[in-house]
């Protein structure tokens, strides 16, 4: 236990003499604030790094990126899931780690993004699985099942790249391969409300009105059983259908 000596006793006992009242309330409220945010950090049920990294980003997706959750998150509390949504920004991820504050999403990411030193340690924290843009990464596919198999979350962005306003782009066939083989719920996801930008990092820090809209989870069962790529269109097309399906009008 630290002791205060005579002469540090001294010195803030000085300086708080010095401190007008507002100051004094000033400090109260920062502790208060400090606090708060520890026992938020302390009932999170993951490793403490982690939970800080969450607890982050919950400040900054409902302060600058104004997000906001329509209806009931759909997602399992336990076990496994694959999120399946549309691609707006960079901050997408963001705000569907936010939207499941009891689960740790990981994303299947572009694997340039895995490298660079901060954004690598992210990546690797929420156990992210990087994957080459060319669409033929068996290693990836084959370490996504074993992730979803072992009761986690996994999210998919079902265009494969950010989509400016107004496009239109053919979903891919990843995120049906995976609900396939891996036989997990699958829970359709719609982000709107974000800015389109032609730069990654600014579009991370353009203030976004970002909503969220999450659907039931989409029965595959009959295609669980079928082999070959008709039965993966076939998935596709009714996960892309359930996504659009969460659009809100106008959009």
């Amino acid at each position: 236990m630290y002791i205060w000596t005579p002469i540090e006793i001294g010195v803030w006992t000085a300086v708080g003499m010095h401190l007008p009242r507002w100051s004094w309330a000033s400090l109260a409220l920062l502790a208060v604030f400090c606090a708060v945010i520890a026992m938020r950090i302390i009932r999170r049920p993951f490793p403490f790094k982690f939970a800080c990294l969450q607890e982050l980003n919950h400040w900054i997706c409902r302060l600058w990126h104004r997000l906001r959750v329509r209806g009931q998150c759909t997602v399992p509390p336990n076990g496994p899931a694959l999120i399946v949504a549309n691609h707006t920004c960079p901050v997408d991820p963001l705000v569907i780690a936010e939207a499941c504050p009891a689960r740790k999403v990981s994303f299947m990411i572009a694997k340039e993004y895995a490298n660079p030193p901060l954004v690598g340690w992210i990546v690797r924290a929420a156990d992210c699985i990087p994957v080459r843009r060319d669409g033929q990464d068996i290693a990836a596919t084959k370490q996504a099942i074993r992730h979803l198999r072992s009761g986690k979350v996994l999210a998919i962005f079902i265009e494969g790249k950010i989509i400016p306003p107004g496009n239109k782009a053919d979903p891919k066939d990843g995120a049906a391969l995976l609900a396939l083989r891996s036989q997990v719920p699958v829970i359709p996801c719609y982000i709107s409300g974000t800015k389109y930008r032609d730069s990654l990092v600014r579009g991370f820090f353009a203030r976004h009105k970002a909503v969220l809209r999450f659907g039931p989870p989409i029965d595959l069962s009959d295609l669980a059983q079928e082999r070959g790529r008709d039965a993966v269109a076939c998935a596709t097309q009714r996960i892309y259908a359930q996504i659009c399906a969460l659009a809100p009008d106008g959009d």
